[in-house]
């Protein structure tokens, strides 16, 4: 019994997350441009920086 209310307890106590109003209004808060790439960069890399980039456009009108 004493396990099963801490676990009750514990649950009642966790906080819900709240949904946010817009979601691209966060990412671009918390996001800016990457401009890290060199010549020795990685494709795969470049391709991830070049996506963040195209979403920054996209989402946060980001110039290029």
């Amino acid at each position: 019994m004493g396990k099963a209310l801490i676990l009750i307890l514990l649950l009642t106590g966790c906080a819900s997350v709240q949904p946010v109003a817009d979601p691209r209004e966060v990412w671009c808060d918390h996001n800016s441009p990457r401009r890290d790439a060199t010549p020795e960069t990685p494709r795969a890399e470049l391709d991830e920086i070049n996506g963040h980039n195209f979403k920054g456009q996209l989402w946060c009108g980001w110039k290029a």
